[in-house]
């Protein structure tokens, strides 16, 4: 180990891990999931905030040659239980209060479930099994193109689709990210503000790999950001353009942000507004901005260095392509606009549906995207599907619409999106009613926040008499949403 005393890991609260005790807290982990019998290709399942304990699992999953298996902290019950059926997850490593949920669920009476907290005797704890001394793991050689991570997607149907990437995919991502995009400095501090099941998990590799220091927040939370950037020293941040508008709108967290000396912001996830990107780089003139593109079938896709930030037409666009990347346009109408379609070394080896397990054979993905190329540049300009993209989260209006559609008030109903300064875009529910008179909103938002993630619930309920339909006699979203991005050259935000 080239810096065993150098922290790998500080949590918000102060709590840190040194690379050699991430490296004992791995083996333990390894060690109890190799004597709990999980093998080769098991699913393994994260279903943790931020922390250390989240990363004692991806990599003590890695070691004992399981499959880590990323699933969303924030999505409600019932939306993570259909991840963790599709996955047959053997483990589950969680918080205390969703563990009692799982155990009170008959369909998971057979998997093994454990608390990062205490469980008062209840469960088997992450702090007992790193208090054990187990037995050494077997030599695990040549396991390279075996898999390594499930993350999960929605799928434009609402159902969860897991995309499996090998660990060789996963390695030659995170060294093409480090090289190109992050560049982060040897035994410095990366900050991320996102979560690390989601964007905020590709810091990761590239971070340890130069034996420095990931630092992660519980949730984003202004004051404490502001605090800890007047305590240590932050050289690159990952953050997602949402964050963005609540900084800027934030005197003592935009304060700390321009007096911290920090070197290179990278953003992500979702487009950002040019006049919001123009005010983030005057807040801090002397740090290097640099914008990151891919999707989630396809990976890294291209990155926007800090150079081509200081040109007004580049800024427009989602930059150049990674070495290993190659793009090209689906169908490219007279105007040269078409569906990106990518070829890279790091696409997914197979997709895993409630149906099974699926191996990916095509060479390009598409990625539902619409733009040109210009130059060495790519310029986005609309979205081939309905995706909506809120707060750097993706939501499909179809799980939304199979939610809402399901509440006794509704007769039928559709999902669009709505431009939005803080979150970049937000969602809004068009409904038609079976009987106006009888109408609760209350009613219908507290169904839609039981059985979905905050993020996807709608901002606005708009009732209507009747849903416009398409060609095909389907609801038309995109009649819906004209009259919401009216003035907007192009339909993401």
């Amino acid at each position: 180990m080239a810096a065993p005393s150098a922290i790998a890991i500080r949590e918000w609260n102060g709590q840190e891990l040194s690379y050699q005790q991430l490296d004992v807290a791995v083996h333990r982990f390894a060690s109890w999931l190799h004597a709990n019998e999980v093998l080769d290709g098991d699913a393994v399942a994260i279903h943790l905030p931020n922390g250390a304990a989240f990363f004692i699992g991806q990599f003590g999953s890695f070691r004992a040659a399981g499959v880590a298996t990323y699933v969303n902290y924030r999505l409600s019950y019932s939306e993570a239980k259909r991840q963790l059926m599709v996955s047959n997850a053997k483990v589950i490593l969680t918080t205390e209060a969703k563990a009692n949920q799982l155990r009170n669920d008959p369909d998971f009476d057979k998997t093994l479930i454990v608390s990062n907290e205490s469980s008062h005797g209840q469960f088997q704890t992450l702090q007992d099994i790193l208090a054990t001394d187990l037995p050494p793991l077997p030599t695990n050689v040549g396991k390279e193109d075996s898999d390594a991570i499930i993350r999960f997607t929605s799928g434009s149907t609402g159902e969860p689709k897991g995309l499996i990437v090998t660990h060789r995919s996963w390695m030659l991502r995170a060294m093409a990210l480090l090289t190109e995009e992050m560049r982060i400095p040897a035994k410095s501090t990366t900050l991320v503000l996102g979560q690390v099941s989601h964007q905020a998990g590709l810091f990761v590799i590239p971070t340890f790999l130069q034996h420095a220091t990931l630092v992660v927040m519980e949730k984003f939370d202004l004051a404490h950001i502001a605090e800890l950037l007047s305590t240590i020293e932050v050289s690159t941040i990952q953050i997602v353009p949402t964050m963005f508008s609540l900084i800027l709108n934030d005197a003592p967290a935009s304060q700390a942000f321009a007096k911290a000396n920090i070197a290179r912001v990278i953003y992500g996830g979702s487009p950002i507004r040019p006049t919001l990107l123009e005010q983030a780089m005057k807040l801090m003139p002397n740090t290097e901005f640099v914008q990151s593109y891919g999707s989630h079938e396809a990976g890294s896709i291209s990155y926007l260095d800090g150079a081509d930030h200081q040109d007004a037409q580049f800024r427009q666009s989602a930059g150049r392509l990674f070495l290993p990347v190659e793009v090209r346009l689906h169908e490219p109408n007279s105007d040269g606009v078409g569906e990106f379609e990518v070829k890279n070394p790091w696409l997914p080896n197979a997709r895993l549906t409630s149906q099974g397990r699926q191996a990916i054979t095509e060479q390009w993905t598409r990625t539902g995207d619409l733009g040109m190329l210009v130059g060495e540049h790519l310029y986005l300009s609309d979205r081939l599907n309905d995706l909506i993209i809120t707060g750097g989260f993706n939501v499909y209006p179809a799980e939304v619409e199979n939610i809402i559609g399901a509440h006794p008030q509704v007769l039928d109903c559709a999902v669009t999106s709505a431009p939005d300064n803080t979150w970049g875009e937000k969602v809004i529910a068009f409904v038609v009613l079976k009987d106006p008179t009888e109408y609760d909103e209350s009613s219908l938002k507290e169904h839609c926040k039981t059985l979905l993630a905050g993020y996807k619930v709608p901002k606005e309920f708009r009732v209507i008499e009747q849903l416009p339909l398409n060609a095909n006699s389907k609801p038309d979203r995109r009649q819906l949403s004209i009259d919401l991005w009216a003035g907007y050259s192009r339909r993401i935000n």
